[in-house]
């Protein structure tokens, strides 16, 4: 009998372990079950994030590109005027043109999402690798703009304002800026012997190059962008 008795109560032991095993074997699978549905909920929140906010910095790139493509074009017309005679410089607004080719501007966009995502970790958690690759590849292109900025800027003020500082009136080109302050000067301005100057022919040269390099790059932004959007549209 008490052999009868310790089958039983070894059988009743075997099979409330087998019950705790399965018990626990299902709560594992129940909470890596939630834990996938979270990390896709998480991953489907950082697309919906990455595509709005890359909507918002196509938009800033149409209007950096925009700009950039302006400043090209004043440059252009205005070293197709170096040597001119006075009457010739007379029948462009030189003023608007000088303005319009310092307005190079570059591309700041905003950022604040893909940084969350990359802080936090939610980046593994993207499925598509050519979706991370192509956010890798953005990331690098941003960076090697912003080092290129230092060069554009520093040529800019260090070379090209200083030249033009004592030559023209920048009071008369803000009226393009639609600056409060803006007025046509007093002072007499003569364009003329600015525009028989090799150094601003050379200045010129020199900013046409530069800007169009960073067209170049904004239009590389501007595919990795779209591609972006692409990927995270759904």
């Amino acid at each position: 009998m008490e052999k009868n008795k310790t089958g039983k109560y070894l059988k009743y032991a075997i099979g409330e372990i087998v019950l705790v095993v399965i018990g626990i074997l299902i709560a594992l699978q129940v909470n890596n079950w939630n834990n996938v549905r979270l990390d896709n909920l998480e991953a489907k929140e950082a697309k919906l994030n990455i595509h709005t906010e890359f909507i918002k910095n196509q938009k800033i790139l149409n209007s950096s590109i925009e700009l950039n493509q302006n400043a090209l074009d004043a440059c252009s017309r205005l070293i197709n005027l170096i040597g001119s005679e006075e009457n010739e410089l007379l029948n462009h607004n030189l003023d608007s043109l000088l303005n319009s080719s310092l307005a190079a501007e570059f591309y700041f966009p905003t950022r604040s999402s893909l940084d969350n995502i990359i802080q936090s970790g939610t980046m593994k958690l993207l499925e598509s690798e050519e979706l991370k690759n192509s956010l890798q590849e953005w990331l690098a292109s941003l960076e090697q703009m912003k080092s290129y900025k230092d060069v554009q800027t520093d040529w800019q003020n260090n070379h090209y304002l200083p030249f033009l500082l004592d030559k023209v009136s920048f009071r008369q080109m803000d009226i393009y800026n639609k600056k409060a302050w803006a007025r046509q000067t007093k002072l007499n301005i003569e364009y003329h012997p600015v525009f028989q100057e090799i150094r601003l022919e050379n200045l010129l040269d020199n900013n046409l190059f530069l800007i169009e390099y960073t067209i170049e790059r904004l239009h590389e932004l501007d595919s990795l962008q779209k591609k972006i959007i692409n990927l995270t549209n759904d």
